[in-house]
């Protein structure tokens, strides 16, 4: 690895222990109940390398979904040609997403309810997860649809999912020691089915 990759691995990893810090504290003190000083002190940095990476402690917090995983890259997750693209991202969905990112969605979900600021924050890193795979799905099917189908059927998608992380679905977290990938993917199926009568 070159210095520039060192460089950037070790960004990334400042950047990550930021973040977990962050979410951590906002776990076990509640939003409110803490300040950026707890944050570099926790991870171990100055107040300095905090404000390189985040603006505000809320910023960090959403953050710590994103960065548990490299990034994910629907092209070379989705390499079946002969796939549409609602059964691309059914595809994508159950073969990237882990049990750990999914409790972590739900944990940021609950945690932004009453935080406004934070649900800001989560609401546009939701925005972001969902433009990045609409951006996968027009990179690889181009003009064979309409750009206007791949809006309609992320948002569909997406519409779909957030109920199940602000526990209005019958499938309830965090359960990291009882609920199942099975389980989270059973319903996923069902979703998928009902949508695909309306977009095939």
């Amino acid at each position: 690895m070159n210095d520039h990759g060192l460089r950037e691995k070790k960004k990334m990893e400042t950047r990550q222990a930021l973040a977990e810090s962050a979410f951590q504290l906002a776990k076990e003190h509640g939003v409110e109940n803490f300040i950026i000083e707890d944050i570099v002190q926790k991870a171990g940095y100055s107040r300095r390398t905090f404000a390189n990476y985040f603006s505000c402690k809320e910023e960090a917090i959403a953050n710590a979904l994103t960065l548990l995983h490299s990034p994910l890259d629907f092209r070379y997750t989705v390499t079946e040609e002969s796939l549409s693209p609602i059964d691309a991202i059914h595809f994508f969905i159950k073969h990237r997403f882990s049990l750990e990112i999914l409790n972590r969605l739900h944990e940021l979900v609950c945690l932004s309810k009453h935080h406004s600021t934070l649900r800001l924050y989560v609401n546009a890193l939701l925005q972001e997860v969902q433009n990045y795979a609409k951006q996968g799905m027009i990179e690889k099917f181009g003009e064979a649809y309409p750009t206007s189908y791949y809006h309609l059927l992320m948002g569909a998608i997406f519409s779909a999912l957030l109920p199940l992380f602000e526990e209005e679905i019958s499938i309830q977290f965090p359960l990291t020691d009882q609920l199942t990938e099975n389980q989270f993917f059973h319903y996923i199926d069902q979703i998928f089915e009902q949508l695909r009568e309306g977009f095939n």
